[in-house]
């Protein structure tokens, strides 16, 4: 394994070193499904492979809610760092193999591609030129907006956690449950004429992650911290510190939870909006 990995923990060198030798094809459908949280070093390794597709930068890149860490540099300051380096990637032209079909996230009933993606993109757009360039940490590559690719992902039995036991045990040790793929994106004949659309994916990983489910998800895990760790604080009485770094902390997650329902409530907002 690269001497650069050899220091992640032991769920994530174990998924990294499942992940050699695998195909493009492969990554993309583990990074689909992958839990943000605990995979941060995962999504990196996959992410600077030298073959890795063009579709599996975007589907990182929109699945981070690129607009929001943006909208709010300070909260997300380690956030847009990470997403630069993807930027700087795309802009210089690293994912120069463009093949598996993108189509945007959270994909509506008879959509080729996602309304809410493109409206992100725009909304994107409109923030770089509302602020000067210079001074935001990153803009949108045009590269990444959807459609791209041509075809539908091709993986293995063994590459498909729905089937395969190893798998699905290195999931579940990187905190994402995963259910099966659609049957759409394993296919091994040539794709049809028109686009394959991605179904839904039904992992708890991506649906914390994304938090489309509603604009009030943050809150309700920002009030379960909050209540799980002053009760904790009360059951075992620690020590001084102890209590000044929860009220630090349910502070700084406190604001940092109001900017998240803000944006999304805002984003649903103009969603309905739009004809």
């Amino acid at each position: 394994m690269d001497g650069k990995f050899d220091n992640y923990d032991a769920e994530q060198r174990a998924m990294i070193k499942w992940l050699i030798g695998r195909s493009p094809d492969a990554r993309h459908a583990i990074a689909e499904d992958l839990n943000f949280d605990f995979a941060e070093d995962v999504f990196e390794w996959i992410l600077t492979q030298p073959d890795c597709d063009l579709a599996t930068a975007a589907s990182y890149f929109w699945r981070a809610g690129p607009l929001e860490r943006l909208e709010h540099p300070d909260t997300f300051e380690e956030d847009n760092l990470t997403l630069k380096r993807l930027v700087d990637r795309v802009n210089a032209g690293f994912y120069r193999r463009s093949e598996i079909y993108y189509g945007g996230q959270e994909l509506s009933e008879g959509e080729e591609v996602c309304s809410w993606t493109i409206a992100e993109a725009e909304e994107l757009r409109e923030f770089a030129r509302a602020h000067e360039a210079s001074n935001l940490p990153w803009t949108l590559p045009e590269a990444l907006v959807p459609p791209l690719g041509h075809r539908a992902v091709r993986i293995s039995d063994e590459e498909d956690p729905s089937k395969s036991e190893e798998l699905r045990m290195l999931f579940a040790g990187l905190g994402t449950g995963s259910g099966p793929f659609p049957a759409s994106l394993m296919e091994t004949d040539p794709p049809p004429r028109s686009l394959p659309q991605p179904a839904p994916q039904l992992t708890i990983g991506k649906r914390i992650a994304t938090l489309r489910s509603s604009a009030f998800t943050p809150l309700y895990l920002y009030l379960a911290f909050v209540a799980a760790g002053w009760g904790l604080i009360d059951v075992f009485d620690p020590p001084r510190l102890v209590y000044n770094v929860m009220i630090i902390c349910s502070v700084h997650f406190g604001l940092m939870t109001f900017g998240m329902v803000r944006s999304e409530l805002k984003r649903k907002a103009q969603k309905r909006a739009t004809p």
